[in-house]
């Protein structure tokens, strides 16, 4: 278990960019709904995510990963599901725009203790 205390300032910006990647997972899953033999993609987890920029310097996008679909896949080959595929975009949309905001409060909050606005 890591017990180093993480900072907003450095988690944020992992979050944004994991959630970047997994939006754009999503988008090209819903654009190869119709592609016969086209299978679902996925990212890794936001914990290994993590360990995997822990080790390295900067930001770097998630691994893709084949997803793991509830229903199989169709006579096509194809198993993007659609419903899944749109409450994942939700999903990442909302977990967006809310880490997105923490950052900003952040700052605004480092901005008023500095004596600037």
């Amino acid at each position: 278990m890591n017990t180093d205390p993480t900072s907003l300032f450095s988690l944020a910006p992992k979050r944004l960019q994991w959630l970047a990647t997994r939006q754009n997972v999503v988008s090209e899953n819903i654009a190869n709904a119709n592609i016969s033999g086209y299978r679902a993609q996925g990212v890794q987890s936001f914990a290994s995510y993590l360990e995997d920029t822990g080790r390295s310097q900067g930001l770097q996008e998630a691994e893709v990963v084949e997803a793991k679909v509830l229903s199989g896949a169709t006579m096509t080959g194809n198993n993007v599901n659609l419903e899944e595929q749109l409450v994942e975009a939700n999903s990442a949309s909302g977990q967006f725009q809310m880490a997105a905001s923490l950052y900003r409060k952040a700052h605004e909050m480092v901005y008023a203790v500095a004596g600037r606005r």
